[in-house]
């Protein structure tokens, strides 16, 4: 799919489009997603270069995230964003910015995208070229960013609740004794925040290289939102270094009340088979078959060995209880 942008009085406004290369003259941001062949064939005649597929973006080295090409400024990074299985997954963006236009390539429909659109289309004198196109989208990549790291943040907490504060023997769900939902979430929100790491550190190396392309040094307020953005961009990282500590020491406090939690259900077996070993002792020795047993003919033999065994199964019962054992 391709969508053109324009900017009219600061604000921006979606072109009708056809893929034609004149249909994209007035356009200060080319979106691409999910380009079809025709359409990347459009903007490449458009823009005078070959835009990467889908296996470059993502076989591209970090150190070459960033360079120029035939007078074209090509950084590629990864947002976090929903894929076609409706997950939070990184998804592969190359912005490309040519005579003041930018173009973006991605395939998946990331949140900041979108958000940055609704937004630019009703805010007024905020769009006047696509390099200010670019610093809105890296502030609304950025601002996603921070709001994901607020949700983890907040499940980290209620999953620390539910680990210490029910001493690890109930979760807020109700499941006693049963912390593999703690597990899973605790794995999902490290995992989500691991994703969040790697896309800031991507866009950590497309704002220098837009400050030492020129745009570091453009008119109006741009330089001062990129210096904005990388100063945001280094609170996040050290925020989320932050979050990933609190998931890993949460995980080793689940796995360790799991050790707990299986070491009592051992204790309890030995403790049932100790107090069961006595009467089996008996009820075995009684149940030989020989002839001169003393109490084979007693007429109270059997009460007298029922009772036996209640008592050697009763009194140690009784010690470990004394003792705290159970």
């Amino acid at each position: 799919m391709l969508n053109a942008y324009g900017v009219h009085q600061g604000v921006l406004r979606k072109l009708q489009c056809s893929g034609d290369n004149l249909a994209l003259i007035d356009a200060s941001w080319i979106d691409l997603v999910d380009p079809t062949r025709e359409e990347e064939l459009a903007v490449e005649a458009m823009l005078g270069l070959d835009i990467p597929s889908r296996e470059e973006m993502r076989s591209i080295e970090a150190s070459s995230a960033a360079y120029h090409a035939n007078g074209a400024s090509v950084m590629n990074a990864r947002v976090v964003g929903r894929t076609a299985t409706a997950a939070l997954q990184l998804v592969d963006v190359t912005f490309i910015m040519k005579d003041n236009v930018l173009t973006t390539l991605r395939y998946g429909d990331p949140l900041p995208f979108r958000t940055f659109v609704a937004r630019a289309e009703k805010t007024a004198d905020k769009i006047v070229s696509g390099e200010a196109v670019m610093v809105g989208l890296l502030e609304a990549i950025v601002d996603r960013a921070a709001e994901i790291h607020a949700t983890v943040g907040d499940e980290l907490e209620a999953l620390s609740s539910d680990i210490f504060l029910n001493d690890g023997s109930a979760t807020s769900s109700g499941n006693r004794a049963d912390l593999r939902p703690v597990l899973q979430k605790i794995g999902r929100n490290g995992d989500l925040a691991s994703r969040v790491r790697e896309s800031l550190h991507t866009i950590s190396r497309v704002v220098p290289f837009l400050a030492a392309d020129g745009l570091g040094h453009a008119a109006g307020d741009l330089p001062a939102r990129l210096a904005t953005v990388s100063r945001d961009i280094v609170a996040l990282l050290d925020h989320n270094g932050h979050l990933a500590s609190k998931a890993t020491f949460l995980l080793d406090a689940t796995l360790g009340f799991i050790n707990i939690q299986q070491n009592n259900i051992i204790n309890i077996l030995s403790v049932a088979s100790v107090i069961f070993l006595p009467p089996t002792l008996i009820a075995s020795l009684y149940g030989m078959n020989f002839k001169n047993i003393p109490e084979l003919s007693w007429a109270y033999g059997y009460p007298y060995a029922l009772a036996l065994m209640a008592a050697t199964a009763i009194l140690p019962y009784w010690f470990f209880k004394r003792r705290g054992w159970l």
